[in-house]
């Protein structure tokens, strides 16, 4: 992203570094010579919903590099790299620090923001439900139904579905939320406002198979469907025991 921009990414050659985490084992200095001069103009608010760091046990490389299929080793040379550019960038760019939370947001977005533009990082959540006025729907609701395409303890840290379960229990309305699979620590997303959650996959799967988009669809459905069972059959006895 600070590439496109102009910024310059220089190996002990002076070259341009390649793009991606990689790169970084190359770089070398940073350089601003050929930055868009509208740049400087320009206000950034950049929807943030995490608080990670952008190195160590809780940065970006540890938690979100498992995701995306990075090895214990690669999660160590990437951490490494990132500090080491990290501290690059302190030397030029007195904004620069790598323990604020949000840092670590999108692979280090966060911390290239707040560094190397006029941003700040707002809550990605409270922006979506300001403008589309979620709570004019929430409020008189029976019930709220949120999801994710993985429900984990990253979810509890301020991630879409627990911002719009905890707008619900501001109307003590209950929330559901599904989600192509969960881990063990998503039980902390039933201590920020999600009273169930559950996983959609019917049986064991491959993850291409289960992100075909009309297998998906049907998942959700036929899950939504039986928990909704669940919940008619307990509505139709509370009716019967309190007539």
């Amino acid at each position: 992203m600070l590439q496109a921009l102009g910024y310059g990414f220089l190996d002990e050659n002076g070259n341009q570094i390649p793009c991606g985490a990689k790169g970084l084992e190359m770089l070398k200095s940073i350089t601003d010579a050929d930055v868009l001069p509208e740049l400087a103009d320009c206000e950034f608010k950049i929807a943030c919903d995490v608080t990670n760091r952008l190195c160590g046990e809780a940065g970006c490389s540890a938690v979100y590099g498992p995701q995306k299929g990075a090895t214990p080793e690669m999660i160590r040379q990437m951490d490494q790299w990132l500090d080491a550019y990290a501290s690059l960038a302190r030397r030029s760019y007195p904004k620069a620090d790598p323990d604020r939370p949000g840092t670590g947001a999108a692979g280090g977005l966060g911390f290239a923001f707040l560094t190397f533009t006029n941003a700040v990082l707002e809550s990605g959540i409270q922006i979506v439900l300001e403008e589309t006025q979620l709570k004019d729907y929430v409020k008189d609701a029976d019930i709220v139904i949120t999801g994710e395409g993985r429900l984990d303890g990253q979810t509890a840290m301020g991630k879409a579905p627990v911002g719009v379960a905890q707008l619900a229990k501001k109307y003590k309305v209950p929330v559901i939320a599904f989600a192509g699979s969960v881990t063990e620590d998503a039980a902390e997303c039933n201590k920020n406002g999600i009273d169930a959650f559950f996983p959609i996959l019917r049986r064991i799967t491959t993850l291409a198979e289960a992100m075909e988009p009309e297998r998906a669809k049907r998942n959700l459905a036929d899950t939504a469907e039986q928990v909704f069972r669940l919940l008619a059959v307990k509505e139709s006895r509370c009716i019967t025991l309190h007539p």
